[in-house]
């Protein structure tokens, strides 16, 4: 092999690599229209319980989706962060019914999924930026 195919080569393998390696640090879960985005250091399993819970729930729509899944380590619990839509601004209020609805699906995901370290729903932008938290587990100060 030639050596400018050689080089060539490595340089294509090394770019592959960088491109399939998320460069924030993130793991990504694909499943379908639904990308669920969580730290090294989060436990796949129960990122991969979350997406079969969201899915069987049918919570996902006919949109793509894209949910990022951290964990607070101040207060020992996950937020899973939601961008609930795009016009969706830290003015906006959530009206009784929505916040029925988030009520009870963050109680099933602390019945279900987080049995061990409880979560709560975070509203973000699209950059996963937080706007609200409509049901906190921890009272602010």
């Amino acid at each position: 092999m030639s050596k400018s195919i050689e080089k060539s080569f490595v340089i294509l393998c090394v770019s592959g690599l960088l491109f399939a390696c998320n460069m924030t640090g993130e793991k990504v879960m694909d499943r379908g229209p639904l990308k669920i985005y969580f730290s090294e250091t989060t436990n796949e399993k129960i990122v991969g319980e979350f997406a079969d819970y969201w899915i069987q729930e049918k919570y996902i729509g006919a949109r793509p989706q894209n949910i990022k899944i951290t964990e607070d380590k101040t207060n020992d619990i996950f937020q899973i962060r939601l961008i609930l839509r795009k016009d969706f601004s830290a003015e906006t209020k959530i009206n009784f019914e929505e916040l029925k609805l988030l009520d009870q699906i963050q109680q099933d995901l602390n019945t279900f999924v987080f049995q061990e370290k409880k979560c709560e729903l975070v509203i973000c932008d699209n950059k996963f930026q937080t706007l609200s938290t409509p049901i906190p587990l921890i009272p602010e100060q």
